[in-house]
């Protein structure tokens, strides 16, 4: 339940090769030194600057210098960082090196996985504002199967999503996988984007911010037979039933690049305890062929597309209280933001945690533990 002593080093020659822009004048605690801190303490469910704070003030001896801790001479001991050094490390770091370099090293743990889709969603910092006093937003990349971040891109104020996402994806090697996004993603230049440079295959939620493409898909009425595939699935209190139909006939006949199939979803849901039941219909479309992926295939995609909201941001919202955090000046609420993940990351990966606020419980316990499973 820890990393390799590779891995360890590798986290810790990234830890220090980031620019520190403080004068070097009176430094008493390295940027690598409190990154680390931060890290461990966002480990043990640390919400913001003050509770790392708290956190580095309770840590041993040992545990200080483990973390690579200011020593003071005089008074014989390593000392923490205090919570305004915290505050202004973490809001001038370089976030456009800090938030890659973390990601990658995240998604390096994840050597030889199977990780076929890329699921693009963007979330909104509700406590942080930006100096347009306008709320942040961010852009993230999260691996189906995992709910693991592997890039995060923030929306400048003037701007939106959809060139966002091309920012997003041109680091990224994702030659021959599959990247789903929601409708508002529904966009020509950004399929040719994926298709045509990225190399990759897109599968896109068609709606009504592209009124004409939607009309021609349900023209189609490929649901009126039997159902492809078919699903049903029962807990939490409901009965989830859903349907798939998946045509390419007539997909020359629609004004969209690259189109290999188009497909409807119709799902009907049960509350059992409120004895209420819902319908929605759902139209998609993708480059990917009937050869490259069946029915099934495309249902199980389209669904694992929403583990972005599940497995990522849900948990940084109810387990982390993102939503209400007061971080919200220079880097710092996208820092934590990035600090977040990583740990989400490393818990999915190294502790196998299928509960995140359960580990995070475990290792708030026993602080120790976040040192250990890092390698530290």
């Amino acid at each position: 339940m820890k990393v390799t002593a590779s891995q360890a080093q590798e986290l810790k020659n990234v830890l220090k090769s980031f620019p520190d822009s403080r004068k070097a004048n009176g430094l008493r605690h390295s940027q690598a030194s409190v990154l680390a801190i931060a890290i461990c303490a966002v480990l043990s469910g640390c919400h913001n600057f003050l509770a790392i704070g708290e956190w580095a003030s309770r840590c041993t001896q040992n545990m200080l210098k483990r973390l690579g801790s200011y020593f003071h001479e005089k008074k014989g001991c390593y000392t923490a960082p205090s919570e305004p050094t915290i505050r202004r490390v973490l809001q001038s770091v370089d976030i456009d090196v800090m938030e890659p370099a973390f990601n990658n090293w995240v998604s390096s743990l994840l050597e030889g996985a199977q990780n076929e889709a890329i699921a693009i969603d963007g979330k909104v910092l509700r406590g942080a504002y930006d100096a347009d006093n306008k709320q942040v937003n961010l852009l993230s990349a999260v691996l189906h199967g995992q709910g693991v971040t592997i890039a995060q891109q923030r929306i400048e104020s003037k701007t939106n999503e959809i060139p966002a996402l091309r920012t997003l994806l041109k680091p990224l090697n994702i030659e021959g996988r599959v990247v789903t996004a929601d409708a508002i993603h529904t966009q020509k230049k950004t399929a040719k984007y994926i298709v045509e440079e990225k190399k990759a295959h897109y599968l896109f939620t068609v709606k009504d911010n592209q009124p004409t493409l939607l009309a021609d898909i349900a023209a189609l009425n490929i649901d009126k037979e039997a159902p492809h595939h078919e699903t049903t699935d029962k807990g939490h209190g409901r009965v989830e039933n859903r349907k798939i139909w998946a045509g390419s006939e007539l997909n020359n006949y629609l004004d969209f690049p690259y189109v290999g199939q188009v497909f409807c979803i119709k799902r009907h849901v049960y509350d059992c305890k409120k004895e209420r039941e819902r319908e929605e219909t759902v139209y998609c479309i993708t480059d990917l062929t009937p050869e490259e992926a069946s029915p099934e295939r495309l249902l199980k995609l389209n669904r694992e597309h929403w583990e972005i909201e599940n497995r990522s941001h849900y948990v940084r919202d109810v387990t982390f209280d993102e939503d209400r955090s007061r971080v919200r000046t220079k880097n710092g609420p996208q820092v934590m933001a990035s600090l977040r993940n990583f740990a989400i990351g490393t818990l999915r990966i190294v502790k196998k945690a299928g509960n995140i606020a359960s580990a995070l419980r475990d290792i708030a316990a026993k602080p120790r533990l976040s040192l250990q499973m890092l390698g530290l």
